[in-house]
């Protein structure tokens, strides 16, 4: 039967569906080729978008005269993405661009395409001579092979293993060539990076030895016991303009599998100071962008505000792996962080560790702290640590000089790195420097008692012990002023005994902070005595805990005591962070003290009397009991109130006392005002209040005591602060005598060298 549809009619419907169908297939190819998927994945289109994280830059941290501590630089950093090097679609590219590069048509022409042409020719050139030529009955066996992976069925098939072996063995040198040129010193990377060969950088990304190790594991039927890295940094700390003319030589080459990011690194103006406060960082990677992150001390505890808000561009990417510009793309700005100003003076840091080091050298131990703090308004002036490390290179920085990383061991034999804040974390006996405590509490609250008072100050036993002076004998009764001067136990003890009891004195020591951490902005602080322990003592230890034994502390929380005395009896909560500013300089937050931060823990009058008790600590001459326990801390023409602390050191192994062995401590007071009233100096501009500095120096594990080994040091310190901050003194008279006795004793000792 004869069809309706005539012939031509039918040759013209074969075509039209036969170019339907080929309309399809072009159309499903370019969605594959853009896409990846055909443009199946109208549900998971997210996954053909990409995002690239931008960091924010880190805010600054300055001392208080605005000195930059801490800073930022860009680096740039070479990552290796093995599965890229292991590829034989991306190792061709730079394969061929290596081989026409040099021939006469690529010289002979500047027209982009036709080198593109030039580049495909070639790379289609070295894909066909990798392929396999196999057989139909070969073909079926490696199917029927590795019917349960079909992948490395398709690569079996494919490629022939020698020959990509050896393209990814030449692809490897070309990189390594290439990478040398911009990896070693004065080329790009830092001094401190170890320069590596083009054959060293080679031996890295190749991997060949864990290679051969695996493959010998696997043909004798064992569990290898190395695994291959597919993505590691090979280079750290590169210049950013030589990292930014690294990423134009590797796209310029065709180099897949490495790519440079580059970001900020953290950098310390003053790395060998401040270790403690400033803290440090610890570098992270998010997809390929570097970054820091607070690891330690001000850096750690202000993260938050110093790190800002990353910001982001979103981008889409084809099979090949190249942007392709769309409407859709994203792009949000980073946040700058905050920058902080602290509290602390560099010029008065950098005197403190100066004559700490020297002292502790005097002295033949690398252990101890100074903390100068501003009274009246709280802020920390200082903090020296050491041990302590360097914060751009981690060396242990010691009174004797700096130690590599790990290398350091301290008197017991055990690894230190200096990380430890000996002001803020170290908990040890206080000795005498506790013992203003007891006439705090006695004198408190009772107008019948003052610095006049009087105990018995001989030896008594308590509970089977003896309460005594060890070598130095007292009898009679001893006023409070006298018992700090002298630095009597057992009168100490006879003052809580007589007029405070158990309860009232650990009041007091729960009013002075003894139970909780000092609120210092600072990870990892010493959280203070326990409280539930203190109730517990026993009359022996009410006795002992008096002048500094049986309740732990830190410095910190000693320095404290100084600080409430100095004020009239505010305890004034430690400031060390000033104001943090916005990245365009705007002031964020002033970071005053809120309700409740300052409180007044004693009546003005009380921190009069021990004030004035403490002034005769200092005293030179040898008038009643003697001469005053401090006397090599003073400075004639100014009024200094202090105490001196000697605490006998346990062995850390037999538990016992080791004599001549001790923790020697200072707490001063300059220039004292037993008349200041703190809440009316608070409501004056801030550069119209009094100043009073409060400095408090302890060396670790010395034969001296508190009055020989760190008495010297607190008059040091105060001298060059007397300069530096130009402090006038009480005495102007005395003072310009003392100056020129000093000059005298210069002069003379110049000419005695000579």
């Amino acid at each position: 039967m004869r069809t309706k549809i005539p012939f031509a009619g039918r040759c013209l419907w074969l075509c039209a569906v036969m170019m339907s169908i080929s309309v399809v297939i072009a159309g499903q190819l370019i969605a594959l080729q853009i896409t990846g998927d055909g443009g199946n994945n109208h549900g998971n289109s997210e996954k053909e978008i990409f995002t690239e994280m931008i960091p924010a830059q880190r805010g600054i941290i300055m001392d208080r005269n605005r000195e930059p501590l801490a800073a930022n630089l860009c680096v740039g950093e070479v990552k290796i993405e093995r599965h890229a090097l292991r590829d034989i679609n991306q190792v061709t590219y730079g394969l061929a661009y290596n081989l026409v590069c040099r021939s006469e048509e690529w010289l002979q022409t500047d027209d982009r395409q036709k080198r593109e042409r030039l580049l495909a020719k070639k790379r289609c050139e070295l894909l066909e001579n990798a392929r396999k030529e196999f057989t139909p009955e070969e073909r079926a066996e490696i199917h029927r092979l590795s019917i349960k992976d079909g992948k490395a069925a398709k690569m079996l098939l494919e490629w022939d293993t020698a020959k990509c072996e050896a393209y990814y063995l030449e692809h490897d040198k070309l990189v390594s060539e290439l990478l040398a040129r911009f990896t070693t010193p004065g080329n790009g990377c830092t001094q401190k990076y170890i320069p590596l060969s083009a054959a060293e950088i080679q031996d890295k990304i190749g991997q060949y030895q864990k290679e051969k190790q695996i493959a010998q594991a696997k043909a004798r039927g064992e569990k290898p016991g190395v695994s291959i890295a597919h993505e590691f940094y090979l280079v750290k700390d590169i210049q950013p303009e030589k990292a930014e003319e690294l990423k134009r030589a590797l796209d310029e080459a065709r180099i897949k599998g490495v790519s440079v990011a580059v970001g900020q690194k953290r950098n310390y103006l003053y790395p060998k100071s401040l270790a403690h406060i400033v803290g440090n960082v610890s570098q992270v990677n998010e997809s390929g962008v570097i970054d820091v992150k607070g690891a330690g001390g001000i850096e750690a505890q202000y993260n938050v505000h110093l790190s800002g808000s990353a910001g982001h561009r979103e981008y889409r990417k084809n099979v090949r792996r190249e942007i392709i510009p769309h409407l859709d793309d994203r792009y949000c700005a980073p946040q700058n962080g905050l920058s902080l100003q602290l509290t602390i003076d560099m010029g008065i840091q950098t005197i403190c560790e100066e004559e700490l080091d020297k002292a502790l050298r005097e002295l033949k131990t690398d252990v101890g702290c100074v903390i100068v703090q501003e009274a009246v308004s709280g802020d920390i002036l200082a903090m020296v640590n050491r041990p302590s490390f360097d914060l751009n290179t981690l060396e242990v920085i010691t009174p004797r000089g700096s130690f590599e990383h790990d290398t350091y061991k301290d008197r017991d034999g055990k690894v230190d790195n200096g990380e430890r804040n000996y002001a803020c974390q170290t908990l040890y006996n206080p000795g005498s420097t506790f013992k203003p405590i007891a006439g705090i509490a006695a004198i408190d609250g009772n107008p019948r008692v003052t610095r006049n008072a009087t105990v018995e100050c001989g030896p008594f036993m308590v509970m089977d012990k003896k309460i005594s002076d060890g070598s130095r004998h007292f009898s009679g009764r001893m006023s409070i002023a006298d018992t700090m001067k002298m630095s009597c136990n057992p009168a100490t003890a006879n003052i809580v005994f007589a007029y405070c009891g158990k309860e009232r004195y650990l009041e007091y020591l729960k009013r002075l902070g003894m139970f909780s951490p000092v609120p210092v902005t600072l990870p990892s602080m010493f959280p203070g005595a326990s409280y539930k322990n203190a109730q517990k003592a026993s009359r022996l230890d009410l006795a002992t805990m008096s002048y500094g034994y049986s309740l732990g502390s830190s410095p910190m929380h000693v320095a404290q005591i100084y600080s409430s005395l100095a004020t009239g009896g505010v305890k004034v909560k430690p400031r060390l962070v000033d104001a943090l500013y916005t990245d365009s300089g705007k002031v964020y937050d002033t970071c005053e003290a809120k309700e409740g931060d300052n409180v007044r823990i004693m009546e003005r009058r009380t921190a009069k009397e021990m004030l004035l008790a403490l002034e005769t600590v200092l005293n030179p001459k040898r008038e009643g009991f003697g001469r005053g326990t401090g006397h090599l801390a003073a400075i004639p023409g100014y009024r200094i109130a202090g105490k001196t602390g000697t605490a006998t050191k346990l062995d850390p192994k037999t538990k016992q006392y080791i004599k001549n062995f001790h923790d020697a401590s200072f707490a001063g007071i300059f220039p004292i005002d037993e008349n200041i009233n703190w809440e009316a100096e608070m409501a004056k501009p801030k550069e119209q209040r009094k100043k009073v500095y409060v400095i408090f120096t302890v060396v670790d594990g010395v034969a001296g005591g508190g009055g020989s080994a760190a008495a010297p040091i607190f008059r040091a310190i105060a001298e060059r602060l007397i300069e530096h901050e130009n402090i006038p003194p009480n005495d102007p008279a005395a003072y310009a005598e003392h100056l020129a006795k000093k000059a005298a004793q210069a002069q003379a000792l110049t000419q005695n060298k000579r």
